[in-house]
Parts: structure tokens; sequence; C-alpha cells
């Protein structure tokens, strides 16, 4: 969400395919890239190794599907560990560049009810929580947003506000010139994000077909679903800190 270089922002979304590959060829350490299956509780601290090789980790756990990336010349820390069922939990120190993490589904769906309980927020830089993926044919990047960090997310066109489940949603939309998650040319963002946002601690809901209606009746409709969708977690800037925990569930 935050307002960089598009090229760099994209190129999150095409080490989906090819990340793996480019991580096997550069380095090592980083054979364990796209495992089919994860420890129930596992811990990954990314150092930074070349300006030239981006991060990008995955896996399932207790069913659910996971995800780790860290962008291209990032340094600091990074530790993500999975934790029972639908947990997970990411803390960083000193981070400079972007990165997003989170537990979902290996495939996406306009009829997801996302049951979460949001333990631990804390996020000195950019970036969001809430749930996240895309879509093909059109190409979007999408973001329901339930909280974010110390710099606001917010840009583009406001194009109005809704309620969905008991909350108040702003929906903004911009059109991005850089790679698409297959290399193409070019991607629209749609977002909702709450008015107000979410505090710690409590059960909550995020009913995605009102997000998806809603951006479909201002002229925005996603298009396949067939790529992962998470309960994302992504920061921003320089020399950022933060500690998040978070459990999902299917409502």
């Amino acid at each position: 969400m935050k307002k960089r270089n598009s090229l760099t922002k994209a190129s999150r979304m095409v080490a989906l395919r090819t990340a793996a590959i480019v991580v096997i060829a550069a380095a090592t350490i980083l054979t364990g890239c796209k495992k089919e299956t994860a420890p129930q509780s596992e811990a990954l601290e990314l150092q930074h190794l070349s300006n030239e090789v981006q991060y990008y980790q995955s896996g399932t756990n207790n069913g659910f599907f996971w995800s780790l990336w860290k962008s291209d010349g990032a340094t600091g820390t990074v530790n993500y560990s999975n934790g029972s069922d639908g947990n997970y939990s990411v803390s960083w120190n000193g981070f400079n560049g972007n990165f997003t993490c989170g537990k979902g589904y290996s495939v996406g769906s306009s009829s997801y009810k996302i049951g979460y309980n949001l333990g631990v927020y804390s996020n000195s830089g950019g970036g969001t929580f809430g749930w996240y993926g895309w879509s093909r044919n059109p190409y979007y990047e999408y973001y329901v947003n339930e909280t974010w960090g110390a710099v606001s997310p917010h840009t583009g066109t406001y194009l109005g506000t809704f309620e969905s489940d008991g909350a108040g949603y702003n929906v903004w939309t911009r059109w991005v010139t850089g790679k698409n998650i297959d290399g193409g040319d070019g991607f629209r963002q749609i977002y909702s994000s709450r008015v107000n946002k979410v505090t710690t601690g409590q059960n909550r809901v995020i009913t995605f077909a009102n997000h998806y209606n809603k951006w479909s009746s201002f002229g925005y409709t996603l298009g396949q679903l067939n790529i992962p969708a998470i309960m994302v977690s992504e920061t921003w800037g320089t020399n950022t800190n933060g500690n998040i925990n978070c459990t999902i569930w299917a409502q």
C-alpha cells in the first residue's frame, strides 16, 4: 500500500511464481523455498545476502497456507513463526525495506468468511494487516485493511464508504504501472480500509463477499481467484520495528 516504486511493489507477487527458482540458483541457504509442508512451530530468520535476490518462502501448516516475502535489498531482521492451528507471529527489528507474511489458503475465493483474533499489533513503519490476495483476468491486488502502522496506506481514488460485519469501510483504488503477478505490465489495486482501526484481543470476522460485491458495484470486479489469499502482515519503511500475533479460522 506504500507510495513507492511500483516495480518493487509488484515484484513481490511475481515472486509467488518465480522466486523459488531465483533463490535456489543464487543462494543455497534458501533451498527450503516452496516447501510442501512445514513443522507445526517454525521460525525463519532472513538476513540480507544480495541486492539481486528476492526472498520468498511458503508452505502449509495445520491445513493452512503460509508465506513470507522480503524485498530486494532489504536489511534488518525478520522472524516469522507458525503456531498451532491458524496462529502465526512475526517480529522485526531495524528493518529497512518491505516484507509481507501471513497465513490463509492456497486458493482465494469470493465466498470466504474469515474469523480472526489479532492478539498483538505494533508497527512503527507503514504497511497493513488484513485479508489480502490477487486475481487474474483482470489483474487486481486486493486488501481488506483492518489496521495499519504509523503511516497510513490510503492512496489513490476514494470510491465511497459502506458497512460490513458491524464496521465502516472506506474503499480506494489505484492503477499501478509496474509488473503484475505473471510478469505483464500493469495491475489495479482495490482495497477496503476500516474507518476505525481494530483493537487487539477480540474475535472478529471478515465476510469477503461483502467487499467483493461492493467493489463490483463500483465497476471493479475481481478476476480469477486461483491465487493464494492470506491474513497478511505487511510493513515498509526505514529502521522499522514491530511485533504481530494473529490467529485465523474459517467461520
